[in-house]
């Protein structure tokens, strides 16, 4: 019979040795998808750079600007994946400081080739109220250079969009 302290522990270490393993598979998928930020709407200066998005490390995150002025939805991210490649899907991980504030709800997936025509979403969806990695697959595959995130509200009715990490998902 395993001691209270030690089944906590237990259960601890299983925990990170999940999280360990959904961070090896975000940053495969990030390596093989190679973004970059074209542009983003709204970034909070010094703290929520949009490129953390990218950066590979959950524990940093976007956040749109509320300190000097409070950005108003829809909120936008351009993605720049560096060459045409076949797009599958994405993942979108919420902020993972224990916070939902700014995780969006509703958002549209947009395309393009030359990061000026971006034409209809191509995906409306909604992310479920967690912090849990979110992954989204598209009903058949697109081609395209350049992906926009554009949120258009937050879990909890506030102007704000955050989120830790976006890969995408590609052959």
């Amino acid at each position: 019979m395993l001691l209270p302290k030690m089944s906590g522990v237990m259960r601890m270490y299983e925990k990170l040795n999940s999280l360990k393993k959904r961070l090896q598979q975000m940053k495969q998928n990030q390596q093989s998808a190679g973004l970059q930020i074209a542009f983003a709407s709204s970034q909070e200066p010094d703290e929520g750079d949009a490129s953390y998005l990218v950066d590979g490390d959950p524990s940093t995150f976007w956040h749109t600007m509320y300190s000097i002025t409070l950005a108003k939805y829809p909120h936008w991210v351009d993605f720049d994946a560096g060459k045409e490649k076949v797009i599958k899907g994405f993942t979108y991980l919420p902020r993972q400081d224990g916070s939902l504030n700014g995780c969006i709800k509703d958002y549209e997936i947009y395309v393009s080739n030359d990061n000026k025509n971006w034409g209809n979403p191509i995906l409306k969806g909604k992310f479920e109220k967690s912090a849990k990695l979110q992954k989204v697959m598209f009903g058949k595959p697109v081609k395209a250079r350049y992906v926009r995130l554009r949120a258009l509200n937050e879990q909890n009715g506030q102007d704000f969009a955050s989120g830790a990490e976006f890969t995408l998902v590609t052959e």
